[in-house]
């Protein structure tokens, strides 16, 4: 295949023993992968009766709404290369003739979701373009209901899956004859079965001077990302790093503040000008005088700042987060000191017994209104609960050894806690808040602490294959919690340093709840890859049965989201399950 996805993942320039510049580029190589299968498949299927002149009409216009595939062996997965019926099918039916009779494509979906089973394993996947052959109905099982048709079938399968495989390179060129990922994003090329609609999802992304934008797919539920544009206007008379229109005005700025302000500073002027020349001929020079006139700037608009804060008393800068300033400051910690030392002389130092952690929060719920107030944690049990967590005698291998660590780590730390909840039970009291409108109100708390991923291992991107952490943390630099046991943080670390991800918002917010009896539940999916919190209260949406009670599932990692709205990517019931549950 020649779709090959090229990703320049590192650049290190170093200077050769020649002398000359050059780059040592790392290269990630995704090549496309089509993984053919055969097997047998059992399913259900549903219809409605087609209108036709003749109401005597018996054609249905059926889909398959659940199957499940079964693979005898590890030869009937092959690389880029088609199954053959009934060549390639010998082995799983004994038949002494074989029609060879194919289902119609047309009447076949693009995409099927399937249940495969091989190897006394079973897993879930979408099959790409299937083709059915002796399709055959259960009789006994078909059933029509009016203008409706229900049934189950059996019939043999061949499709296939799509991946990528993976391949790290190195390749040392001539500094010269490079394009790096500043100047030039990677070209990335899509498989031929997914093409860009001219539907926009509103996701962009950018590299340097080029932006794309993500699609939705012409013939899947997918997003595709478009082709990368140019967008910077070509420089005319400036290689740096700035338009020579801005270059001209952040001069022509400059130097009138200087002068006005500041005449002993028109040195730096000087300096300013002789490096733009050196910039203008010297373009080897570039990222010197890049970092130089971005420092100089910096100090400019610093010290800018701090004149026309300092020269009127009434003006009062707007502030550069919306955010209450109380809640972006650092966590304040206070020593305790020990109440029974009673020595009268004042220069005789106290025994400090712990300290307290302090922070402030503000937040909104779904209707506007504004909540706000502190809560302390002691330091002690902040280290006590990173301690426990280490010294877990846990090995996450399975789910239920996963369930084992939420539960123990929310165990260990829910007494710990009670300052969050007198700054809950105040805020209710306050507001009157019924048992919705109390709940909503600490999700919301929860939600508006912006996300940040919690790992097992450092936050480099190169030590992870997987995509969503690699562009997660390629993209999102600083919002990572690294070399965390388990990959989470417990309710209290969570609450002092304020990093979470899907577990850990939703562990601190079943401790939450639970404490006030709340029918919650911890709900987690490995084939997401991700947690969310199901809760028993009558609000419309989607919602997750478990004996006879209804769940309504509420995701915790983005802002403003209401109980009961799941994204459709994650919306099928049959992959979540609950990890704990209150009553």
């Amino acid at each position: 295949m020649d779709n090959i996805i090229i990703n320049i993942i590192d650049e290190v320039p170093f200077v050769g023993e020649d002398g000359l510049d050059y780059i040592k580029v790392t290269k990630e190589i995704l090549t496309p992968r089509k993984t053919y299968l055969k097997g047998t498949i059992t399913g259900k299927y549903r219809g409605n009766k087609i209108d036709e002149e003749s109401d005597k009409s018996n054609y249905f216009d059926f889909e398959i709404y659940e199957a499940e595939v079964l693979c005898n062996s590890l030869d009937d997965f092959r690389k880029n290369k088609p199954f053959e019926f009934p060549k390639d099918f010998k082995n799983l039916e004994n038949k002494t003739k074989i029609k060879g009779t194919a289902f119609p494509k047309e009447k076949l979906p693009p995409t099927l979701l399937v249940q495969i089973k091989a190897n006394d394993k079973s897993f879930g996947v979408n099959v790409l373009k299937p083709q059915l052959f002796e399709f055959d109905i259960v009789r006994k099982l078909h059933q029509m209901d009016g203008e409706d048709v229900f049934g189950t079938f059996n019939a043999f399968i061949t499709a296939f899956v799509f991946d990528y495989e993976r391949e790290e390179v190195e390749e040392i060129v001539k500094a010269d004859n490079v394009t790096t990922i500043d100047d030039e994003p990677v070209e990335t090329i899509f498989d031929s079965s997914c093409e860009c609609s001219t539907i926009e999802t509103g996701k962009t992304e950018s590299k340097g001077d080029y932006v794309r934008k993500e699609y939705k797919c012409k013939n899947h539920d997918d997003n595709v990302w478009g082709d990368w544009a140019y967008q910077r206007k070509e420089p005319t008379g400036w290689s740096g790093c700035f338009s020579q229109i801005f270059a001209l005005i952040a001069i022509i700025i400059g130097l009138f503040f200087l002068i006005k302000l500041f005449p002993f500073l028109l040195i730096f002027g000087g300096i300013y000008l002789v490096l733009f020349l050196i910039g203008s001929f010297a373009p080897y020079l570039k990222w010197i005088f890049r970092v130089l006139v971005i420092i100089l700037l910096i100090a400019f608009l610093s010290s800018l700042a701090k004149t026309c804060s300092s020269s009127s008393s009434h003006y009062t800068p707007a502030p550069l987060v919306v955010d209450t300033p109380r809640e972006i400051n650092p966590p304040v910690i206070v020593p305790i000191v020990d109440p029974a030392d009673t020595n009268p002389i004042d220069t005789v130092e106290k025994p400090v017994r712990d300290s307290i952690i302090t922070r402030f929060r503000s937040w909104k719920d779904y209707s506007g209104k504004n909540y706000e107030g502190k809560y302390q944690i002691k330091l002690s049990d902040f280290k006590n609960a990173h301690y426990y967590k280490n010294s877990l005698n846990i090995t996450q291998s399975t789910t239920n050894a996963y369930d084992g660590i939420v539960f123990n780590l929310k165990q260990f730390d829910k007494n710990n806690i009670n300052s969050v909840f007198r700054l809950f039970d105040s805020i209710g009291r306050a507001n009157k808040l019924n048992k919705i409108k109390f709940a909503e109100m600490i999700v919301s708390f929860i939600q508006d602490i912006p996300y940040a991923i919690v790992l097992e291992d450092g936050c480099d991107a190169r030590l992870y294959s997987d995509r969503f952490t690699r562009n997660y943390l390629l993209n999102h630099s600083g919002a990572c919690d690294g070399n965390q046991r388990f990959g989470i943080n417990t309710p209290i670390e969570f609450l002092v340093n304020q990093k979470g991800d899907c577990d850990t918002r939703t562990l601190l917010l079943y401790t939450i709840l639970s404490h006030y009896n709340y029918d919650v539940a911890l709900m987690s999916s490995e084939f997401y890859g991700h947690s969310i919190i199901g809760i028993n209260l009558p609000i419309a949406g989607t919602a997750y049965t478990y004996n006879n009670q209804r769940y309504v599932m509420w995701e915790t990692t983005a802002p403003n989201c209401k109980a009961g709205t799941i994204p459709n990517e994650i919306s099928n019931l049959n992959n979540w399950r609950i990890s704990l549950k209150s009553k």
